[in-house]
């Protein structure tokens, strides 16, 4: 069955459509760190005080790492005791990592932590989620919000949470400093085969304009 004029022109157009689809699609927006200018939560138990004024301090975080104390934010000293936030991926929580998309960004903060700690002594709680807000393209400045709920009160008792169940709602605010257009290499399969299609179908059209036939196989 010989091709008609219109399958050729509709494989044409897409082996075209294929390659300025993919090529469009390699460079990829890659968010590499945020920086802090301030923040805010709705958490009102025993250390409120101390986790707002952490997150209300300038500071930095690094996407696809995490961040030991104190890299994020300088620690709160009061009397023996040193109140920090920090990144860990002990609970199995992955390193941040953010995406933009138009106006919006989500930033995975999974892995954030608050600590308490006196001597050798640390004592952690998650703190993070997945956070979404908005994101300013002209200025790079965005507002996230996340909501976390801190469990069933086990370290109630032990250490100081004063609420069950306590959910509480963290809000920050800053700058996207580095975005990164990074190249996506084209796979060359893809490369070869979309190549060939076109290739192809521009020998079949030609020799359907000049009746010459197809090399058989």
């Amino acid at each position: 069955m010989k091709p008609t004029g219109s399958v050729l022109r509709i494989c044409g157009i897409a082996a075209v459509l294929a390659l300025f689809g993919w090529a469009g699609s390699a460079q990829a927006v890659v968010v590499t760190q945020l920086d802090l200018t301030g923040g805010s939560s709705t958490y009102d138990g025993k250390f409120h005080r101390v986790l707002d004024r952490l997150i209300d301090q300038d500071g930095t975080i690094v996407m696809g790492q995490y961040q030991p104390v104190p890299d994020i934010v300088s620690p709160i000293t009061k009397g023996h005791k040193s109140f920090s936030l920090f990144t860990s991926g002990v609970s199995g929580a992955d390193a941040p990592f953010a995406t933009i998309d138009g106006s919006s960004i989500t930033v995975d903060l999974s892995s954030l932590y608050f600590g308490v700690s006196r001597g050798d002594s640390l004592r952690a709680w998650n703190i993070g989620g997945v956070a979404h807000g908005l994101f300013n393209p002209e200025t790079s400045e965005f507002m996230l919000s996340w909501n976390h709920i801190f469990g069933d009160g086990a370290f109630k008792e032990q250490h100081g949470w004063s609420h069950d169940d306590q959910a509480a709602r963290f809000f920050l605010q800053g700058k996207v400093v580095e975005l990164d257009a990074t190249p996506v290499p084209l796979p060359a399969g893809f490369v070869v085969f979309v190549t060939g299609l076109a290739a192809g179908v521009s020998f079949l059209s030609w020799n359907r304009r000049t009746g010459r036939p197809g090399v058989a196989a």
